[in-house]
């Protein structure tokens, strides 16, 4: 994942896109942190799942950001934060519906005997062993919820 960031910087600053270039290097920025953080060095090596989970921390970030933007009526600042999270999204996983994953949830529930909402982290942990990453998890934990009170 790596190199194809790197390529894509390079790809994006030969065609002068500067709303790429700044958010590619800050990708860059963010898993070289990560690398440290983690004690691999600056040159270390990420896994795949520690690369995805970075970027959707800064996607996460992005969408509070927008919250917080329209909050106070500030439109423009918000559709530069999509734009970055567009430009971030290609890198993850192709996020399930919320069909996809009211459905998934109903096969977690009958496969771990979930009986209330006390069962909730049981349907969330298998969940997550099962569709790590390409779901909504405040979206999850909102349908499980739901689901099970129903």
């Amino acid at each position: 994942m790596l190199n194809q960031i790197q390529a894509d910087l390079k790809k994006a600053m030969l065609e002068k896109n500067s709303l790429h270039v700044q958010v590619l290097r800050m990708v860059l920025s963010a898993l070289r942190n990560e690398s440290i953080a983690k004690g691999l060095g600056p040159q270390g090596e990420l896994t795949s799942a520690d690369c995805m989970s970075v970027i959707k921390r800064l996607v996460k970030s992005r969408q509070d950001s927008i919250d917080q933007f329209k909050s106070v009526g500030q439109q423009e600042r918000a559709a530069t934060e999509q734009q970055e999270i567009n430009i971030l999204q290609v890198y993850l996983p192709k996020q399930m519906t919320e069909v996809e994953l009211r459905l998934a949830i109903e096969v977690a529930i009958k496969t771990t005997q979930a009986q209330n909402v006390k069962d909730l982290g049981k349907v969330m942990k298998f969940l997550q062993s099962e569709y790590a990453g390409n779901y909504d998890g405040k979206l999850a934990s909102t349908l499980v919820t739901q689901l099970l009170v129903s």
